[in-house]
């Protein structure tokens, strides 16, 4: 390479060199001094990165903090600093944490997924620094000129030692203002010892851990030898709970060959309702999904039981565990305050809203239930009574042509099909909310066949409340088989509070 044409690539590869550099250092040192407020599980918590291959929840002062291996790549670990909560109490509390964390699949995808944003975020501010100072520097590259950087160049060189003093100084100066800023702080003696972290299963020695808390440490400390009888309650609550679905789930295969398989050309949806925040069913749900080859979830409604943000957590677990399924949705009067309808959508599910929509060739048409009913509150009426959305949503489906009649209704509660099946146009009207199976009951309407059907609870809810260890009541899905758009069979599968799971006869629909 002639000296010409180096001389030529040299300000281009400089520039380039300037911009990764002060890149790469913005972007990290904004990565890492970076956090997130979000809510997991039953808390708000602060989530920040680390390079520590450490994911760290940090408890409080009551009890210790605890660690296990991120596996990421680069090291890259996580805080987080759980806060507040709005359990009553500390064994509630302790109860819900515990649940939540025996199927974590869906709140560890959050955090993976805050975690990437900040990435993403300070990568951009990075490079958006990097632009701006390359800009700045070619543009003072080029209004100097080639005379006046040669008269610079000279100028420098005629000036040697002179220039060469000042930068001795400057570079004294620099070292010093460093040292003033860090210096202090690695020169004091650390008052706190350092942390020491203990395996659970050296402070949990008669207990039979599984693989993912064999993983875990604990922070040695008061909290920890203190709150031995808390860690170990919260523990075997943990157990129990993914002892129980996971062998709901185990059987689900076992019975599989009593499940209706889809010929050619169908195409399977599964029915979930009235979950009521319990996602350890969620487990037992996707195995039956998985061997009916059901290609479509549809959730009547109920997936929290007051409806708060915290609740959440169930929209994501349902998402992690049908992550390759599409999702048809409505929220149900236990949902109302908008958190659940906001997760929904944000985690791509198609929420009904009272205009027809086409997903996997069917065509839907519903809304989410107008009532608002807190855990343990009476009903607070909404924008309009469920009689009032019956007529209304009637009105629109009657209103189809016939070459495009709803194919299947989805409501909460079923009073809010009553209108649309009297006047026979729907094929098949679902509904939740009743925590018992009704249907399904066929009839037909000016020649058109219309067949309404109520699920029973999925999550075995008693009265709002599911999230448990164990089923309060036999937890119940239903699964759907289209062909060319058009319902043409059911069929229930249930897990029994035995932990035993049952398989109903499939139920062809009259066509």
């Amino acid at each position: 390479m002639t000296r010409a044409r180096l001389r030529a690539i040299a300000p281009w590869a400089s520039l380039t060199l300037l911009f990764l550099v002060t890149s790469v250092t913005v972007g990290l040192l904004g990565f890492v001094n970076d956090s997130e407020r979000v809510t997991i599980g039953a808390h708000a918590a602060t989530v920040s990165p680390t390079f520590d291959g450490y994911a760290t929840l940090d408890l409080g002062a009551v009890l210790p903090r605890l660690r296990l291996p991120a596996d990421t790549p680069g090291g890259i670990g996580i805080n987080i600093d759980i806060q507040e909560t709005d359990a009553d109490n500390l064994t509630e509390l302790l109860n819900r944490d515990a649940l939540i964390a025996s199927q974590p699949d869906g709140e560890i995808a959050k955090i993976q997924q805050v975690v990437q944003q900040m990435a993403v975020d300070n990568a951009v501010a990075g490079a958006g620094t990097g632009l701006l100072v390359v800009v700045v520097v070619a543009t003072i590259w080029t209004m100097l000129g080639r005379r006046r950087r040669r008269e610079l160049w000279e100028l420098v060189h005629s000036h040697e030692r002179r220039v060469e003093h000042r930068a001795i100084v400057v570079l004294v100066a620099m070292l010093i203002t460093i040292a003033s800023i860090f210096g202090p702080g690695q020169m004091r003696t650390a008052d706190v010892i350092p942390t020491e972290w203990r395996p659970l299963a050296k402070l949990l020695p008669e207990l039979a851990l599984d693989e993912r808390l064999k993983g875990v440490e604990v922070a040695a400390g008061f909290s920890t030898t203190g709150g031995v009888g808390v860690i170990r309650t919260a523990v075997e609550t943990y157990e129990r709970s993914t002892e129980f679905y996971g062998r709901l789930e185990e059987r689900v295969s076992r019975v599989g060959g009593r499940i209706h398989q889809a010929s050619e050309g169908e195409t399977v949806a599964l029915l979930v309702s009235d979950r009521h925040d319990n996602i350890g069913i969620d487990r037992f749900a996707a195995e039956v999904g998985k061997v009916a080859g059901a290609e479509l979830l549809i959730d009547a409604g109920d997936d929290s039981s007051s409806g708060q943000s915290w609740e959440v957590f169930s929209i994501n677990s349902l998402r992690q565990h049908f992550k390759d399924l599409k999702v048809v949705a409505v929220a149900g009067n236990h949902d109302a305050g908008g958190h659940i309808e906001d997760s929904m959508r944000k985690n791509g599910f198609t929420v009904l809203d009272s205009k027809p929509v086409e997903v996997e060739g069917i065509r839907f048409l519903g809304d989410s239930d107008p009532t608002k009913t807190g855990l343990g509150s009476a009903d607070a009426p909404g924008d309009e009574t469920t009689a009032e959305q019956s007529e209304r949503l009637a009105d629109i489906a009657c209103d189809q042509p016939d070459d495009r009649r709803i194919s299947t209704m989805v409501v909460h509660d079923p009073s809010s099909f009553a209108d649309t099946a009297a006047r026979g146009c729907a094929t098949l009207l679902l509904s939740g909310h009743l925590h018992r199976q009704v249907g399904p009951e066929h009839t037909v309407v000016d020649g058109r066949p219309v067949t309404t059907y109520t699920n029973g609870t999925t999550g075995g809810a008693a009265y709002a409340f599911a999230l448990g260890y164990t089923l309060r009541r036999p937890g119940e899905v239903t699964l759907i088989t289209y062909a060319d758009g058009k319902p043409i069979g059911l069929q229930t599968v249930t897990a029994q509070i035995d932990g035993d799971v049952g398989v109903g006869a499939y139920s062809p629909l009259p066509s």
